[in-house]
């Protein structure tokens, strides 16, 4: 089967100016993202910001009242089959038959979206089962699986037929440290493929590990959207390092002040200093050059970044 991506469409996924209500409740007011193929984007916003309903939307399991949606550059609908079947899906809380066997499930579910043939289904659902560490559980009844085995089963039913895009809703939940780490490993190895994915995921840590971009949403609406490195350093105004000489004269701090993109030099405590630079470039050679140049040593330098938690927190609190 190709890796590539069947598509001549920059985009995996487009959503554009979402709304969805529940009644008189709004679920979501204005939502959009964009997911480029071949890249792994992040979908953060806190409980009851409009996520799941965002996906479900997007996967047609809800109506949306106005907005775009495109998938691959088309619109989906109740008969988009061949577009759907491009899709793989893990919904928050994945449930199953509970009589049903793991392998069972991944069968019954590859009958649906349309697999064909039983001995390549069969084949698929064991290697899938396989890779998300759930071989020894093949034959064990889903009732008897815990909470962490079933988010397991369902990343695995949403790899089901190779998906050229994957939309997944916290698949790490209920996770040990090792069932994180193989996620982790199994979405490299999709993106490796020119696969595309949308991970909503609580793990900021893991999220700005993996991912490329991320889209924050608050309150139903988009807050922000770009790459994890741009987002975080407009947060900071800049790319900040922390630098230690060993002596530190008012000359040498006007030196600093004058450096080119140097838009901010504050002493933190005795001879060490945090400089916010508006340029991304490499400024420790530049450091260490002055400090000879007024008679002193740089003994370290250290370029500090912010976190997505930081930024995470910082925009949800505005928008609050």
């Amino acid at each position: 089967m190709s890796c590539t991506p069947r598509t001549t469409s920059e985009l995996a996924l487009e959503v554009k100016n979402l709304t969805k209500s529940y009644g008189a409740f709004p679920g979501v007011w204005d939502v959009t993202l964009t997911v480029e193929q071949g890249t792994l984007h992040g979908f953060l916003g806190p409980n009851g910001s409009g996520k799941t309903t965002t996906m479900k939307c997007v996967m047609g399991l809800l109506r949306k009242a106005s907005g775009l949606i495109r998938v691959f550059g088309e619109e989906p609908s109740g008969d988009a089959i061949e577009m759907k079947k491009r899709v793989g899906y893990m919904p928050e809380s994945p449930s199953f038959p509970t009589y049903l066997k793991g392998r069972e499930v991944l069968l019954t579910y590859g009958r649906i979206r349309g697999t064909s043939g039983e001995r390549r289904l069969d084949e698929e659902s064991r290697s899938l089962l396989q890779k998300v560490g759930l071989a020894d559980a093949a034959e064990k009844v889903v009732g008897k699986y815990s909470r962490g085995m079933l988010t397991r089963l369902g990343l695995a039913v949403a790899l089901l037929g190779h998906p050229d895009l994957l939309i997944l809703d916290e698949p790490t939940e209920g996770l040990d440290p090792v069932g994180v780490i193989q996620v982790r490993d199994i979405l490299r190895g999709v993106i490796s493929e020119g696969r595309s994915v949308l991970l909503s995921s609580h793990q900021l840590p893991e999220v700005q590990q993996m991912c490329s971009k991320v889209t924050i949403v608050n309150n139903g609406r988009t807050v922000t959207e770009g790459s994890v490195g741009d987002l975080t350093r407009r947060l900071r105004g800049g790319v900040v390092y922390k630098a230690e000489f060993d002596s530190l004269s008012p000359e040498l701090m006007s030196k600093l002040k004058k450096i080119d993109g140097v838009s901010e030099v504050e002493v933190l405590h005795d001879n060490i200093i945090r400089v916010v630079v508006s340029k991304d470039y490499d400024l420790r050679p530049l450091l260490a050059r002055s400090a000879t140049e007024y008679g002193a040593l740089l003994l370290s330098c250290e370029r500090e970044e912010a976190s997505l938690e930081e930024l995470f927190l910082s925009l949800v609190k505005e928008g609050d």
